[in-house]
């Protein structure tokens, strides 16, 4: 019976040890999204560097095993994963969005930027907690069939990382949010590390000293958390979740005339705006596009990235439209706007589809939609969907719709990599690119509604670049060297 017991301590440590690795990787690409955006060289950079931690872990905990005692390989267990747990929470994810950016303020390039935040914060953690699997499989090889032993071990902890990666973003963001899943995490690592401090020997020989300075560790641990919570509490934010897509805040504040605004931020940016007292949309892209769709009279109205749903809510009160339907990868996105920001539902003209874009349009294609305007208002500031900025997404905007419109932040002067490979991008899918700044006092960074056709004061873009492609896409660097260029 005890050594079934030994079994089931060992096989649950590994089994978490495997949940908050992948649930780590997960964390890490998340908390980068509102800096850099969802692009293929943020996840790659970030799993390379947990690997890499990984597999030194393996290494060195393998080695320290091979001549330790169990006691020691107990002691050395809790103390790593109580560290681990520790510096995830107290430093790792507080500080590596604000590490990101001083990286990119530095002017290093995307992938430097994602590695050095990855090495100072992720390869420690990573390394201690790895050296588990190792000592787990000393402590079992009781029979001296080390393959045997550790094949278990690994089995506990591969099935912990299929858990914790599908476990993390679809129930835990959704349910808790990003920060309370990485106490989650932490509080594992801790949890686990108390297992193995307290399952060291019989209780007759256990280490009192060593068992008084895990759970000061603890305590410790538990201090920082909630003074560092305390120092970062949303109180000026009306609404504040961090969803398993973006970090959404719902604030008001007073603008320069005294009258009360409510502005929603999605990943940091700016991204919807409305008067608090008739609910009136005041952003300018969606003042020019509620214009647009008034001089082209479309009926059926296809928006992708709902932002505050401004703009469909809006469209829907213009008389001679029939159907607006909103695209966005977000589900939560539609409850926080109705319930936080517009505080009213939204009309029964908005139909809202929780899905991907790409998705939604091989779907609209499929049922033989067709769109008389689209508004495409999945961009913002410093975080951006580089898939759908390619020849092939637009082709496909361009399949189910006529008159389109992207609002689009750009450098002033349209002279950056990204602006003209976009725009270049824009032009080959959808036959043509006009652009308007809405709004001609930025100095650096504006908004620009693009459109496929010419609109009141807007000019046609003769410049060249480079077009994004489904097969060859540097969208991701490129909007990084512009926004961090300007700032």
């Amino acid at each position: 019976m005890d050594r079934a017991r030994v079994n089931l301590r060992i096989s649950s440590v590994a089994f978490a040890e495997g949940f908050s690795t992948l649930s780590v990787e997960v964390i890490a690409i998340r908390l980068a999204i509102p800096v850099v955006g969802s692009s293929m060289t943020l996840t790659g950079i970030m799993l390379g560097t947990v690997l890499f931690a990984l597999s030194a872990g393996y290494w060195r905990g393998g080695e320290l095993s091979s001549r330790w005692t169990i006691q020691q390989i107990h002691a050395a267990l809790a103390r790593n994963l109580l560290l681990a747990a520790a510096f995830y929470v107290c430093l790792t994810f507080p500080l590596e969005a604000t590490l990101l950016e001083q990286a990119l303020d530095l002017g290093l390039s995307l992938p430097l930027a994602l590695g050095g935040t990855g090495a100072i914060l992720f390869v420690l953690p990573v390394y201690l907690a790895s050296q588990t699997v190792p000592m787990l499989a000393e402590l079992t090889n009781t029979d001296g069939k080390a393959g045997k032993a550790s094949g278990k071990v690994l089995f506990c902890s591969t099935l912990g990382s299929v858990v914790g990666g599908i476990v993390t973003p679809v129930y835990l963001f959704p349910w808790l949010g990003v920060q309370a899943s990485t106490y989650v995490v932490g509080g594992l690592l801790a949890a686990v590390a108390g297992c193995m401090a307290f399952g060291r020997a019989r209780p007759s020989r256990v280490d009192v000293a060593f068992m008084l300075r895990c759970l000061l560790a603890t305590i410790t641990v538990a201090t920082a958390v909630l003074i560092e919570r305390s120092w970062i509490a949303p109180g000026q934010y009306r609404f504040a979740f961090d969803s398993a897509h973006q970090s959404i805040r719902v604030l008001e504040s007073r603008n320069d005339h005294g009258r009360l605004e409510r502005i929603m931020l999605l990943n940091g940016a700016r991204a919807s705006g409305i008067y608090a007292d008739t609910r009136e949309s005041f952003f300018a892209y969606v003042l020019e596009a509620d214009r647009l769709l008034v001089e082209t009279r479309g009926k059926t109205v296809l928006t992708i990235g709902a932002a505050g749903f401004t703009f469909p809510r809006d469209a829907a009160a213009m008389t001679f439209v029939a159907r607006v339907d909103t695209v966005d990868v977000d589900p939560s996105i539609r409850d926080i706007t109705e319930r936080f920001f517009l505080l009213e539902p939204l009309p029964a003209k908005v139909r809202f589809y929780p899905i991907s874009a790409r998705s939604a349009l091989r779907e609209f294609l499929r049922q033989g939609r067709h769109y008389d305007f689209t508004l495409l208002d999945a961009y913002n500031g410093e975080g951006i969907p580089d898939e759908l900025l390619t020849t092939e997404f637009f082709g496909g905007v361009r399949a189910v719709s006529g008159r389109v419109a992207a609002n689009m932040i750009l450098d002033t002067d349209l002279k950056s990599e990204f602006a003209r490979n976009v725009l270049a991008s824009f032009r080959e899918a959808l036959g043509g690119v006009w652009v308007k700044n809405v709004h001609p006092g930025n100095s650096e960074l504006t908004n620009y509604l693009v459109t496929n056709w010419s609109t009141t004061a807007s000019s046609a873009w003769q410049g060249e670049g480079r077009t994004y492609s489904d097969n060859r896409n540097s969208a991701d660097r490129d909007h990084i060297a512009m926004i961090w260029s300007q700032e």
